[in-house]
């Protein structure tokens, strides 16, 4: 089955062309074209390209309310950074350290200091214990200032942020599974299909624990960019497509027949057969048996 928001999404730019193709493509128009003919898209529909957050909340709403009527303890959300989950969360921890010093040593030293000059009665002891009160304030001062520079030298991981992620409550406080995370692209270009690659080689060796389930969700009609996302060594488990069926019919009904596009229709067909590219069902089915 297909997503049932996905219909709602689908229409043509102002110039008339799908909003899932490159305008300057013909096989990707004419693609876009027969996939929304079999989606059953009005031609007058207008619609713009639903990148970003209305594509990531349709998906999160949408796989929540699946999740919520088989009772399961998944939780769905938007728009989450990597490091809000367990497996994660020391990515970009060196951002947080405070080279300076704390508070309750700032605080402690205070009470010594003023102690100390309480219980000194002699000129001569009380000329030391200043002595010894600025060395210690010029030592706690070079190790603020050593820290700083050794914190600005070290490298810093950038700071993933997921479209869409499934997690659950585990037994520490206030900590959460990573169980799925997926990358939304309503449509490919060579960059877009390129960066999802790279979150899920990201993911897999910035993980401490087992690796989340990773995949694509997407839109794009067209079989060679489709296999520049999922047809790679494993940084991608597989691409779910919005409505497969419709795009199995208007592969076929642009490609058959038609041998300057024989190669697209034997690369979309090997991309299902090896479940490279699969239905947006089974993920529903699979985030609902989590």
């Amino acid at each position: 089955m297909p997503a049932q928001f996905a219909r709602e999404l689908c229409g043509y730019r102002a110039h008339g062309k799908p909003n899932t193709s490159d305008a300057s493509d013909q096989f990707s128009v004419d693609l876009g074209r027969a996939l929304f003919e079999a989606m059953g898209v009005d031609p007058g529909t207008v619609r713009v390209e639903p990148t970003g957050t209305p594509l990531s909340a349709r998906v999160a709403a949408d796989l929540q309310a699946e999740v919520r009527r088989v009772g399961s303890s998944l939780q769905v959300t938007p728009e989450q950074p990597l490091n809000a989950f367990e497996q994660y969360r020391h990515v970009d921890a060196l951002k947080t350290i405070k080279p300076g010093s704390s508070k309750n040593l700032s605080q402690a030293w205070g009470k010594l200091t003023k102690f100390a000059r309480t219980k000194v009665t002699s000129s001569k002891d009380s000329s030391r214990l200043d002595d010894l009160i600025a060395e210690v304030d010029a030592a706690l001062a070079a190790d603020e200032d050593a820290r700083w520079v050794l914190l600005a030298q070290a490298g810093h991981e950038s700071l993933l942020k997921l479209d869409v992620v499934a997690s659950r409550s585990t037994n520490l406080a206030q900590s959460r599974q990573l169980e799925v995370g997926l990358s939304l692209k309503w449509s490919l270009r060579t960059d877009r299909a390129q960066d999802c690659r790279s979150q899920g080689a990201k993911l897999s060796s910035l993980r401490r624990g087992r690796m989340p389930h990773f995949a694509a969700v997407t839109m794009e009609p067209r079989p060679y960019m489709l296999n520049l996302l999922g047809g790679g060594s494993g940084e991608v488990d597989c691409v779910y497509h919005l409505d497969l069926n419709a795009l199995t019919i208007a592969v076929e009904q642009t490609c058959e027949g038609q041998p300057r596009r024989q190669s697209a229709l034997e690369t979309f067909q090997r991309l299902v057969e090896q479940r490279r590219l699969r239905d947006y069902d089974e993920l529903v089915e699979l985030v609902k048996n989590l």
